[in-house]
């Protein structure tokens, strides 16, 4: 009786740990701002990023909201790459429509159209569909959505944001597993 009671009491516990051990791995986070930058950037802008994946793995639903940027954004992206690299992307947040310059390849599904000029909020979500790469990284283009979890699950990403002013970047921030509170 004395063994039945224990695994009772300790089954519950281990089942909460699991599920808040699952809710860390499937979201995502990033403080963007331009100190982060590859080279940095002195601005005052500002931004967060924060992400959840969906239960089956296949869909990534995303917020960004920057603010105070030097110039109008051009585009928004998540990179492969850790911190103080400049590396290839694997999504774009926003931006111009598939296949015209400065947006993803022709044939990949559109990203929403970034708000602006210099301040908003966009939201998305993206599946393998909307990867583009970086194939010579090994990220084969519309297919490899699971290298992208992997890479957001260990700090193998950022998130970054082009402007006019500053087209390599004007406010980056690493990609964190869990939610900002979380983290603290």
């Amino acid at each position: 009786m004395r063994k039945f009671l224990l695994v009772a009491l300790l089954v519950p516990a281990f089942c909460l740990a699991l599920a808040a051990q699952e809710s860390v791995v499937n979201t995502f986070h990033a403080r963007l701002r331009g100190l982060n930058e590859v080279p940095p950037v002195a601005t005052g802008g500002t931004g967060s990023f924060s992400a959840t994946l969906s239960s089956d793995g296949t869909t990534l639903t995303y917020t960004e909201t920057f603010s105070d940027l030097n110039a109008p954004i051009l585009f928004s992206h998540i990179h492969f790459g850790f911190p103080r690299e400049a590396a290839g992307i694997m999504v774009f947040l926003c931006g111009p429509a598939a296949g015209s310059p400065g947006g993803p390849p022709a044939g990949t599904p559109n990203p929403p159209t970034c708000p602006g000029p210099t301040s908003g909020t966009v939201t998305g979500s993206v599946s393998a569909s909307n990867v583009i790469g970086p194939n010579t990284q090994g990220i084969t283009p519309g297919a490899d959505f699971a290298k992208v979890v992997q890479a957001l699950r260990e700090g193998g990403a950022y998130v970054n944001l082009h402007t006019m002013r500053s087209p390599a970047g004007e406010i980056r921030g690493q990609v964190q597993p869990g939610d900002e509170t979380q983290n603290q």
